[in-house]
């Protein structure tokens, strides 16, 4: 074999490389996947025992507060029912039931929240005085926490819940005897507590998301629970997993078990009330508190992510290279056509200024021209008609014919040169505010009759469409003109369109028109159902003279007449045609 040529070594030398960056990306993909990963685990697993360790203290700090505000409210009872009977002691029950003690009781009462009420009964249980009004008679024999008062002085005793005879609110009370001469019971002391009062308590003490919190008595009957449940009244003795650990905790703990009230697995902590029977509970489902532990995935994961992303956006750096180059090319391919075309249809405008600027020039001329041949027309016609010796048919009759039909060329002539003008921008306007939509509604008879029956007129007019800045006989003469051009587009008929409606026009709108300057526009378009033009038709529509209509049945000067008129008022005129699907133009005039 002979040697290797420089192109195969330069082929090879590319292989390798292209090898070795494959390889590189290998290594840098398996780094930027396992790298963020480990990361990403070891983060999370951290966080989770972060997360739960800061639920826990939560659920525990939750409970010591309730436990601290069960504590003052049953001491505060406890000096509430010492104030009651110290205020009784010695009295009989006569002067117990004067009214100045229920008053007593009344104002005690109003300056205690969690109380609802607060009573004294007799030996027999019957109500002798209280802060609420209650029916003569009434009494409370039957209540626990008589009964249990009444069979021996047991001290302050936190009865079951019930519903108030006199009040009709659910309740708790704290009882104790009266204080009498002897030992002998002579009659209870009693503050009915408010559940809602505890409930409230908790719903703002305890952390911002769900949870159950509840004050228990000993044997399982629940004093407040919140949140509120109506059908919540009793915990099962013995067989509840609260039952189990205050049996083999007292003082109070902490447990994970579904309570026999719904079932629902939590994170429960719960105290002993001091020396009262009851107890403080708080419980959180596990999946609330790690719901803050979901929250930060998302963000070690964005932190993950982002990494991986960097490292394999690395690894790719070296094999997409040569695509970015590739792509850099074909973007400097797309702008400099893009530049093209640009200064394509920036000479296209210079092309029409100059030829503005040429024709304006030569129609001055030519109707300075026009207009000395046309006086001198106008006295040969005199000097014809002064001339008494004329026979009739003679040689100044003649002259007189023919200076007629020179006069008639001439006129002719001057229309030619308004055309000009009015392409040039150089025709005087009369401007004025013009409401478009009267106007074509007046001028809409006058465009049927020059389309023919074959052609159905439509007219699409916005009635919010401000006035406009123009010249109404020319803003007429021009959609005529182009009613008529598109009439001839449609030679077997079709539909006549004009349309008005407020726009809007950006500096990139107006490309090409210094005239005009960017904001709100009124635009009237006429649109024709014809044959439409080729694009290389229609970038050359506007200019003079240019026309594809058959010899002698066009000048070429209509569009460019409508261009010229349109540009001086400062506006804009847009044509969109496509072979087989009609044309529309549309000119953009000034807001007045």
């Amino acid at each position: 074999m002979g040697d290797l040529s420089a192109s195969d070594l330069t082929e090879r030398r590319a292989a390798h490389l292209g090898l070795s960056a494959v390889r590189l990306h290998q290594v840098l993909l398996a780094v930027a996947l396992l790298v963020p990963a480990a990361l990403f685990g070891s983060a999370a697993y951290q966080n989770r025992l972060d997360v739960v360790q800061a639920g826990d203290d939560a659920i525990t700090r939750t409970a010591a507060i309730m436990h601290e505000h069960a504590r003052k409210v049953f001491e505060t009872q406890e000096l509430v029912l010492d104030a009651v009977d110290a205020r009784i002691d010695g009295k009989t029950w006569e002067s117990i039931a004067e009214t100045s003690t229920s008053e007593f009781l009344t104002n005690l009462e109003q300056h205690l929240e969690q109380v609802i009420s607060i009573w004294v009964a007799d030996r027999d249980g019957i109500l002798r005085a209280g802060s609420q009004p209650w029916p003569p008679g009434t009494g409370i024999a039957t209540r626990d926490y008589f009964i249990r008062q009444k069979e021996r002085n047991i001290g302050p005793y936190l009865s079951e819940p019930y519903v108030g005879v006199a009040t009709q609110v659910a309740s708790f009370a704290v009882s104790r005897r009266r204080t009498g001469p002897t030992s002998a019971f002579d009659g209870t002391i009693h503050v009915a507590a408010s559940p809602k009062y505890f409930e409230r308590f908790y719903a703002e003490a305890a952390p911002p998301y769900a949870h159950v919190a509840a004050l228990v008595r000993w044997n399982g009957s629940i004093l407040a629970w919140e949140p509120a449940d109506p059908a919540v009244s009793q915990l099962t003795e013995g067989g509840d997993a609260f039952m189990q650990n205050i049996a083999a905790a007292p003082g109070g703990g902490s447990f994970r078990a579904a309570l026999s009230t719904d079932g629902v697995t939590r994170d429960w902590a719960y105290r002993k009330v001091g020396a009262y029977p009851a107890y403080v509970l708080f419980g959180v489902e596990p999946s609330v508190l790690l719901r803050q532990w979901d929250a930060n995935l998302w963000v070690y994961g964005a932190f993950a992510g982002v990494a991986a992303l960097t490292l394999l956006a690395v690894s790719w750096l070296a094999l997409n290279r040569a695509q970015a180059e590739q792509a850099a090319l074909a973007q400097l391919r797309r702008e400099s056509a893009q530049r093209l075309a640009a200064e394509q249809q920036l000479r296209h405008v210079q092309r029409l200024e100059a030829v503005g600027q040429l024709t304006g020039g030569i129609a001055h001329d030519f109707n300075n021209l026009m207009t000395a041949i046309l006086g001198n027309l106008e006295l040969i016609n005199r000097a014809c008609e002064i001339a008494p010796d004329e026979v009739p048919g003679g040689p100044l009759t003649k002259i007189k014919r023919l200076a007629g039909t020179a006069g008639m060329a001439v006129q002719r002539g001057a229309r030619l040169t308004k055309s000009l003008l009015a392409f040039s921008r150089s025709q005087p306007l009369q401007t004025e505010a013009v409401d478009v939509n009267a106007l074509l509604m007046e001028f809409a008879d006058l465009v049927r009759q020059a389309i023919g029956a074959r052609v159905t007129l439509a007219l699409h007019l916005d009635p919010a469409v401000p006035r406009a800045w123009a010249d109404a006989p020319q803003l007429e003469a021009a959609i005529l003109n182009l009613s008529i051009n598109a009439r001839d587009a449609m030679g077997s008929g079709g539909v006549l369109t004009l349309n008005t409606e407020a726009a809007m026009l950006t500096a990139a709108d107006l490309t090409g028109n210094p005239e005009a300057r960017p904001g709100r526009f009124v635009r009237i378009s006429v649109q024709d159902t014809g044959s439409g033009m080729a694009p290389e038709v229609a970038a050359k529509a506007f200019e003079p003279f240019f026309t594809t209509k058959p010899i002698g049945q066009g000048t070429g000067l209509g569009l460019s007449q409508v261009f010229g008129f349109v540009r001086q008022l400062g506006g804009h005129v847009s044509i969109e045609s496509e072979l087989g699907l009609g044309t529309e133009i549309a000119l953009f005039l000034p807001v007045a």
